[in-house]
């Protein structure tokens, strides 16, 4: 007889649910997640970036490419 795999009591079968508790915390932290849809040619980018060693998905690489971006000038 086979035997079951123990899970976590917390595991979640559902990607929802685990999307709305990164959200929560995110949301928590003081930051937001963002989605994003991206063409090809955008994710070959991405993957550049990957293979080139700069970031290590393609994850990071946005979060890198976003770090490029100068801090918006406050109009005060």
């Amino acid at each position: 007889m086979a035997s079951k795999k123990q899970v976590q009591p917390k595991y979640d079968y559902t990607g929802k649910d685990r999307v709305e508790r990164q959200r929560k915390a995110l949301a928590d932290a003081g930051g937001a997640r963002v989605e994003a849809h991206l063409d090809a040619g955008e994710l070959a980018k991405l993957d550049a970036l990957v293979a080139k060693g700069v970031a290590g998905s393609r994850r990071a690489a946005l979060k890198y490419l976003v770090q490029q971006i100068p801090e918006p000038e406050n109009e005060s």
